[in-house]
């Protein structure tokens, strides 16, 4: 008989010490209030919680925060270029871009999720900053400080040429994922506006005479831009485009020029 009284004692003992343990872990999950009270605890991730007590008893809601944000939200590296009346082929020979080495980068630095419906269709917004590395065939040097974009043939040969704009961006568009199980898993699409503000310009030259040359300005370019942007890709990448329905140079200042940029996407982190 004793070793069965022993095994109950134990087994008493046992029971007892999870009961407290497991009453110890409730007390530091809970808040106490007085009854008819409204708790709200924010939860791990998107999730919030909410009790509501009335008397003795409590009733738990959980929703879902629809909005998410983060300090980094992507970046896109590709090829720019310009159109003359919708072709790559400019009226101005010298202004002719060589695309393989004409780049756009952009780093989304915040940005911001809102789910509209199951996760399915969400709109996205970022913050960031765009470069768009123009470079020329011609050796031409574009002139600082003008009324209107005006270049010079440049007296040496140039190894590297290139016109730079700086834009701070703000891309909004809807996401469309139909797989939403999971968060940025799977094929998914998007498409909307960007709007950019102009930052600063700069020319960058080199040569075996004078060296790397660089020159800061606007060079003419428009102060307010928008265009179209989307995307189309699986989990974080993708590919883009972007084009600019407003000229690349501020009105009466410059060639009636429109820029396009494409290539590939890091996005999603949100």
């Amino acid at each position: 008989m004793k070793p069965i009284i022993t095994a109950i004692a134990m087994i008493a003992f046992l029971s007892a010490a999870m009961d407290t343990v497991a009453a110890q872990e409730t007390a530091r999950d809970t808040i106490k209030r007085k009854a008819d009270s409204t708790i709200i605890k924010m939860g791990p991730k998107d999730n919030i919680t909410v009790i509501i007590r009335s008397g003795d008893e409590e009733q738990y809601v959980e929703k879902k925060n629809p909005f998410r944000f983060t300090f980094f939200g992507g970046i896109d590296f590709g090829f720019t270029n310009w159109l003359d009346n919708g072709s790559f082929t400019t009226s101005d020979p010298n202004l002719e871009l060589s695309t393989g080495k004409s780049s756009n980068f952009t780093l989304n630095l915040v940005s911001g999720s809102l789910n509209i419906y199951k996760k399915k269709f969400k709109l996205n917004a970022a913050l960031g900053i765009d470069w768009q590395n123009y470079r020329f065939k011609s050796d031409i040097t574009p002139v600082a400080n003008q009324p209107q974009f005006t270049y010079v043939p440049s007296e040496v040969a140039l190894s590297k040429n290139k016109l730079m704009s700086k834009y701070l961006v703000m891309p909004v568009v809807l996401h469309f994922q139909p797989k939403s199980a999971n968060r940025n898993k799977g094929f998914f699409v998007e498409g909307g506006m960007d709007f950019g503000y102009l930052l600063g310009a700069r020319t960058k030259q080199i040569s075996d005479e004078n060296g790397k040359v660089k020159v800061s300005d606007d060079f003419n370019f428009k102060p307010f831009r928008y265009g179209v942007i989307g995307r189309i890709g699986y989990d974080y990448a993708s590919i883009y485009c972007k084009y600019y329905f407003n000229d690349v140079f501020a009105p009466n200042q410059g060639p009636e020029l429109n820029n396009i940029s494409f290539g590939i996407s890091l996005t999603g982190f949100y």
